[in-house]
């Protein structure tokens, strides 16, 4: 058994080719069919690193709205009124002055969701566009405060123990553990085990009631080597409390 390890920073490259068969794979992230007509859509996106290219902006029906990231972290909910798919475009200026957008990245939005993360990092090549993208689910109703969700982006069967549980996950699979902590919060042992049950990769976790967790799991820098592990947390705040029956 290895000794207990710090969560590493992935590259992500690895996670958005593991991640095209992840969508396809499982219901909770995108699917390929168009979502239907609904009311406005929330959306934060994530980029582990600075992105090589100039600002980067949302379409919106006709608008061109800007978006800013925060390597590492969600960035702020963004509003989506209009349009089935989220469509990434920089904006070039030509020599008339006039301005337009280039499509540089685009993806669907999961049918019936209100609320969406997308993930952002340069395109592995060949790619039709600089940037790939995936989305997912990322509602409070399938995400709840106080649970993780790990991600298996590998290609291998794997067994999360946490919280007191043992949940097989199998390749490309997604699940959501309940974290069960006390109100202060406090830090849970998280093992990662291979079919076998041999643990491969070990740490712990600070759980809090308020807080979700997402965690990547992606394969291996090189073969042999350790899996890439990397945590994406986020406070929910509490509900405002019902006001009081009037007698």
């Amino acid at each position: 058994m290895q000794v207990p390890s710090p969560i590493s920073r992935p590259s992500f490259r690895r996670l958005i080719s593991a991640g095209v068969c992840l969508l396809a794979a499982c219901p909770v992230f995108v699917r390929a069919q168009p979502a239907p007509a609904k009311p406005a859509v929330e959306f934060s996106c994530l980029v582990w690193e600075p992105l090589p290219l100039p600002a980067v902006y949302y379409r919106d029906g006709k608008s061109y709205l800007p978006l800013e990231f925060s390597p590492g972290s969600r960035s702020q909910l963004y509003p989506l009124k209009e349009g089935t798919d989220l469509e990434l475009s920089v904006k070039e200026v030509g020599a008339d002055g006039a301005a337009t957008y280039k499509l540089v990245g685009k993806a669907p939005l999961v049918a019936g969701t209100r609320r969406m993360l997308f993930i952002i990092d340069p395109a592995p090549e060949p790619a039709d566009l600089p940037l790939a993208i995936f989305g997912v689910d990322d509602g409070l109703d399938v995400f709840p405060p106080g649970t993780f969700r790990f991600a298996n982006f590998t290609a291998a069967l794997l067994q999360v123990k946490f919280g007191g549980q043992t949940t097989k996950l199998p390749a490309r699979a997604i699940s959501v553990v309940k974290s069960d902590v006390p109100e202060n919060g406090g830090f849970l042992p998280f093992l990662i085990g291979d079919a076998n049950g041999k643990t491969v990769f070990e740490t712990r976790l600070f759980g809090q009631p308020t807080g979700r967790d997402m965690v990547f799991i992606a394969p291996p820098a090189k073969p042999g080597g350790r899996l890439s592990v990397k945590l994406l947390p986020q406070l929910i705040p509490p509900a405002p409390p019902k006001p009081a029956a009037t007698p």
